[in-house]
């Protein structure tokens, strides 16, 4: 199980949203920005490629960032 903090949580919210307007919406990826300000606050790479690979699934919008994490073993420590 990995364990990561509401702040970490808060900035993965985002960066899942881009990427998923990215894969289905053709918006512009900053994927720059947001590996430097994940790697900023220590968000580790396994968390940041999950997040990657939920955001390409589209049905992934129907759950909860906190809820797809889960299903992963990721979980926010409050």
């Amino acid at each position: 199980m990995q364990t990561i903090n509401s702040k970490q949580f808060d900035l993965l919210r985002g960066f899942y949203a881009h990427l998923y307007c990215v894969y289905h919406d053709g918006v512009k990826s900053d994927f720059g920005f947001y590996a430097e300000q994940l790697d900023s606050i220590n968000v580790p790479w396994s968390v940041q490629n999950s997040v990657a690979v939920l955001a390409e699934d589209k049905a992934s919008q129907s759950k909860y960032l906190s809820t797809l994490l889960a299903e992963q073993n990721i979980h926010v420590k409050q």
